[in-house]
């Protein structure tokens, strides 16, 4: 059976057919990767919805109800004394005090020692010497200021007669002049020796507690080693440091409320100085309480708690806690805190530009951009940005 040849129309026909159906199909597949994309995109913004970040909160709060500012200093005694050697040589005694049993030990820190105590003593035979010496170079000029004091008597008398000439008075009179000079520099120097001997002796300038000892018998110091340090603690002083609006309030003699956790009860501390200048680094200003301690109840070294009254207290009457501040965002000198904002479940974290006072302890005082009662940030203000969602913790 022959077949018949296709002809040019027919051809044609299945190509364009062709052509239709891979268009379809390329549509199609458009379609599809669209519609992937589509929801793709949609799985994405529900991926991407940021979960709310757990925060503490704490409510700014009026300066009031802080109820006083606490600051802390460490007890120092009333008078501290560096004793150091005048002169050197090697240690030969130290003072000793009676132990327990009744025996007798070194004296050491913590030994009550009274004024004039003789705490150590250098080894005297050096300076001894220098003494003899100075006493024999005074005998010597002594004798030659005898003398040249007859010779030139003697001259004066033989140029009443015309004996001698005036050149020889002259003389002789230079002589006794310069005799009397070396007899000078010899009681000097026997003052010198007697001063050096003397301080070979180191004793205690006061009534006070033995806080330190850096001697020993048969150690060797020069003039100017440091050997012992004592300390009046009848009455003792705690100093803290106060920005310049405190400073303007407080005065000489006012009375502060001291705490010690190692001694109970409250103690009153009188202020008592009062630096003229600020420290150049962190701008405060040394304030400087007494509190007497006749049982000597407070030792040097304790921790104390001072407590400055609201009444003292100037600048903003709103405070937070300084974990609650963070660098603006807006500006590299400037302060923000995050406050939230929404009802519970939508919390938002909120940026807030604020400037801020004197800091206080732990906390700051805020001069500006916070109002009394909102919430800020005070735990995880660094792990959220403005707008975020936030979960409040307790």
């Amino acid at each position: 059976m022959r077949t018949r040849p296709a002809t040019r129309s027919s051809v044609s026909a299945a190509r364009t057919s062709a052509r239709l159906f891979a268009s379809a199909i390329v549509a199609l597949s458009c379609a599809s990767t669209a519609f992937a994309a589509v929801g793709c995109h949609r799985e994405g913004d529900a991926t991407a919805a940021k979960a709310p970040t757990p925060v503490r909160v704490r409510p700014v709060e009026p300066r009031t109800a802080l109820g006083g500012v606490r600051y802390s200093g460490s007890v120092e005694p009333g008078t501290r004394v560096d004793l150091a050697f005048k002169v050197g040589g090697y240690i030969r005694d130290i003072a000793q005090v009676k132990g327990e049993g009744g025996a007798l030990r070194k004296v050491q820190e913590g030994d009550f020692v009274r004024s004039g105590t003789v705490l150590a003593v250098i080894r005297e035979s050096d300076y001894a010497q220098r003494l003899t010496s100075a006493q024999a170079s005074l005998a010597e000029a002594t004798a030659a200021q005898k003398q040249a004091q007859l010779d030139y008597d003697r001259s004066s008398r033989l140029l009443a007669t015309a004996a001698v000439s005036k050149a020889e008075v002259d003389t002789n009179g230079a002589r006794l002049e310069s005799a009397n000079a070396r007899v000078e520099g010899a009681r000097s120097r026997i003052q010198e020796a007697q001063l050096a001997l003397a301080d070979c002796t180191l004793r205690a300038p006061m009534d006070g507690v033995l806080l330190k000892r850096v001697v020993e018998v048969g150690s060797l110091v020069g003039a100017g080693s440091p050997g012992f340090v004592v300390a009046d603690t009848k009455s003792v002083k705690v100093v803290f440091g106060a920005p310049d609006t405190m400073v303007e309030k407080m005065k000489i003699g006012s009375i502060l409320a001291v705490s010690l956790e190692a001694v109970p009860g409250e103690f009153a501390g009188k202020i008592t100085r009062i630096a003229p200048s600020a420290d150049p680094k962190s701008r405060v200003f040394d304030v400087e309480t007494t509190i007497a301690n006749p049982n000597d109840q407070l030792k040097s070294g304790m921790i104390a708690s001072l407590k400055v009254p609201d009444a003292v207290l100037t600048g903003a009457s709103l405070v937070l806690p300084l974990t609650a501040v963070v660098r603006s965002p807006r500006d590299a000198r400037g302060f923000a805190v995050y406050v939230v904002e929404g009802e519970p479940g939508k919390e938002v974290a909120k940026l807030r530009d604020v400037k801020l006072g004197d800091v206080l302890g732990n906390t700051v005082f805020v001069t500006d951009g916070l109002k009394n009662g909102e919430r800020a940030v005070s735990m995880g203000a660094t792990l959220v940005a403005d707008g975020d969602p936030v979960r409040v913790i307790p």
